[in-house]
């Protein structure tokens, strides 16, 4: 008997793409690109037994031939992939992670000789294209290619913004206008679909020079070119004519906005030109010529209509592109996908040094190297004292390496900046001693946070940064976001059924520590033991239900920090080591501590928080203080104090991609992998061998 499948069955089959190619397979979050629910090789379609809906193929590939005959065979659909204009930041042109990619249901973008998507939708009726975008969805666009410019945001965004050429012959001769020509790597699949050829580029680099005079042309190369991966088609011809030539690796746009007219072929920067509103001489047949924006020498006969630039944009940028969070897989809109990229550059621009780390242990190398990575900096690794002459930039793990040494002398003698890196304070899924990767670090170049002796970059903020209402409802947003999700920094423990007081009896919760923390030694004046703190307590509060919760560093016998059972019985009435610190704090009326960042935490969930010593939180009105501090004279609401210390100061970095990210995208991946952390509960021997397994991880990848 053969089974009739049911409309239901039908409506809730998933879509399936087979895909020949491993590459395509291989691309992070291709299933969100490509609007399918499973991307299957052939095989594993015949093995799975599903019914194929589509087939995925990257462009006009010379290997996709065996994919489109087994389409034409299964009478499937193909759709063709492409990167998208805005591909990545990573340092690695072919990373597997991207922001966009292109989906084409007709043909190819770059392929001249048959209609595609992006085609077939500016050569709609006026009326047509107008349905399809309005107003509002051309404001968007025209928001959108402002922003894109402005922000110098090309296709590949690991590239400098430092002097080039432009720049320093625009100063030799202010009075000359420049001409920009743009070489292609040779064969290239836009090149040879877009109708270009060798003569064609030579022919184009002639006519640049005898149609501008009194001009300076300049020959722009191709990064992959100068970096000796490919051939060009220009470099002698240009040589021949005495031509300049611009063989930085430095960001497009940003040059593209110095020049005065620009020639190209078929590459995207000629697209990125007419963006910067530039006069463009296309001598090849692009997705961007036809359209009345360029001077063009091969138009195409099939497009027939004219496009003010934000229709070209929305079409291009917004209707055939689609973007999607690297980190966190989640589908995105393009203004999603350009502050992303900010991001990324605004941290590039932090990290403009060459980094000289001293005292990083060999583990930890290849997550530093991800947060201060840039394209105008350099990360190297030594061993020796921070103390010499070199030119680089000094960077320590907390007061590692020079702990008698102050920061002033070392910054006066070498007249360079000393940064110290620390964990974040919502750092990972495990403990730290057990060499799980920090997903955030503070990179402080004034001091570290849990030291009161000297100003941090954290300390300035929360004295002299003035929060916009933005920041104000970004920080409200993040904090509902942690209490909902019940994080906090290392996210371990269990849930467990914790002993609570009789009704009525005042629950205070005692945060103990790692006794030789840097944070126990610099910022406890008093009260610097774990068994002072719980005395401490006790006479304080001598009628409350004390609950003292132990650091888990101590708890796994990786630090130091223990308290005697006798003084336990005698100054608490419970002691909480398997249950998480959220559980702990949500149960608890008040939190005692001496700087743990429990308080931080207390605080957030409208806990009554006393410091025994001087953590970052106290001293701005918001908590109990037994160490005052005499720096810290404003008072600050509790927004400002996450928005300042949860935002503002931190980085984020998203260890399997390397992108830098926010701590709400941080959160969800936190949520996504919590229900795989299984070490709390795992025994001795499991924990030993996660331990190792992160120092691999680590090691991998280490100089």
């Amino acid at each position: 008997m053969v089974a009739v499948a049911s409309q239901a069955d039908i409506d809730t089959a998933p879509t399936v793409a087979v895909v020949f190619s491993r590459g395509i397979r291989s691309i992070r979050h291709l299933k969100v690109f490509a609007d399918v629910d499973l991307a299957l090789s052939p095989s594993e379609a015949r093995a799975q037994e599903v019914e194929p809906s589509c087939v995925l193929v990257w462009g006009r590939k010379s290997n996709t031939q065996a994919a489109l005959l087994y389409a034409r065979e299964h009478n499937l659909p193909v759709q063709y992939l492409e990167d998208g204009w805005i591909r990545s930041s990573a340092s690695n042109p072919h990373s597997r992670t991207c922001y966009s990619i292109l989906k084409d249901t007709t043909g190819v973008y770059y392929d001249s000789s048959v209609p595609n998507d992006l085609e077939n939708l500016l050569n709609l009726s006026d009326d047509e294209f107008s349905a399809v975008a309005d107003s509002e969805k051309l404001s968007y666009a025209k928001q959108c290619r402002e922003r894109l410019i402005a922000s110098n945001i090309t296709k590949y965004n690991f590239t400098s913004l430092q002097s080039n050429i432009i720049a320093s012959s625009a100063q030799a001769h202010p009075t000359k206008p420049c001409v920009m020509v743009i070489d292609q790597t040779r064969d290239d699949a836009s090149v040879r679909y877009g109708g270009m050829d060798a003569s064609g580029f030579e022919r184009m680099l002639q006519s640049a020079v005898d149609e501008n005079p009194d001009a300076r042309v300049v020959v722009r190369m191709h990064p992959d070119v100068v970096s000796g991966r490919r051939e060009g088609y220009l470099k002698e011809y240009a040589e021949k004519l005495n031509l300049e030539i611009s063989a930085d690796a430095v960001n497009p746009i940003a040059m593209l906005k110095r020049v005065d007219k620009v020639y190209v072929g078929t590459s995207q920067l000629g697209y990125e030109a007419l963006l910067c509103n530039k006069p463009v001489a296309v001598f090849g047949q692009p997705f961007y010529a036809g359209w009345g924006l360029s001077d063009d020498r091969a138009p195409v006969a099939r497009r027939i209509r004219t496009r003010s630039i934000d229709q070209l944009f929305y079409a291009s940028h917004i209707a055939l592109a689609r973007y999607c969070n690297p980190v966190t897989g989640q589908p995105w809109q393009l203004h999603q996908c350009l502050e992303h990229v900010e991001l990324q550059q605004s941290m590039f621009a932090k990290n403009a040094h060459h980094f000289e780390c001293v005292g990083i242990t060999a583990w930890k190398r290849k997550y530093v190297r991800q947060f201060l990575r840039s394209p105008d900096g350099t990360v190297t690794f030594q061993k020796r004292s921070l103390v010499h002459t070199s030119n680089r930039a000094k960077v320590t793990w907390g007061y590692r390496g020079f702990s008698n040494i102050k920061p002033e002398q070392v910054q006066v003698a070498n007249d360079l900046p000393l940064f110290r890196l620390e964990d974040g304070f919502l750092r990972s899924m495990g403990l730290g001693s057990d060499f799980n990767a920090p997903a955030s670090l503070v990179v402080d170049g004034r001091g570290l946070y849990f030291d009161p002796a000297r100003e941090s970059d954290l300390e300035a903020l929360l004295n002299d940064c003035d929060c916009t209402p933005a920041e104000i409802f970004r920080a409200v947003a993040l904090k509902k976001l942690i209490l909902s999700s019940r994080l906090s920094k290392y996210n371990v423990g269990t849930k467990s059924n914790l002993l609570l007081p009789a009704a009525g009896k005042a629950h205070v919760l005692v945060v103990g520590q790692v006794e030789d923390d840097e944070s126990i030694r610099r910022g406890c004046d008093k009260v610097h033991t774990n068994v002072d703190l719980l005395k401490a307590v006790r006479q304080a509060r001598p009628d409350a239900w004390i609950c003292y919760k132990p650091h888990p560093d101590v708890v796994a016998g990786n630090r130091k920090g223990a308290i005697d059972e006798t003084v336990l019985r005698e100054q608490a009435n419970a002691v909480e080591t398997e249950g998480s610190i959220v559980d702990c704090i949500e149960a608890c009326d008040e939190l005692h501590t001496m700087t743990s960042l429990s308080g931080f935490e207390a605080l957030i969930r409208g806990k009554r928080v006393v410091a025994y010593g001087a953590p970052f939180y106290a001293g701005w009105g918001l908590t109990e203080d037994h160490q005052p501090i005499a720096r810290r004279k404003r008072r600050r609401t509790l927004d400002e104090l996450v928005y300042l210390s949860l935002i503002a100061y931190p980085r984020y970095v998203d260890i399997e991609t390397g992108e830098f990210t926010t701590p709400e995208d941080l959160v969800q991946t936190i949520i996504s992998h919590r229900a795989m952390n299984k070490i709390q509960s795992s025994g001795w021997s499991a924990r030993q061998l996660n331990k190792m397994a992160n120092i691999v991880r680590g090691l991998r990848y280490a100089p």
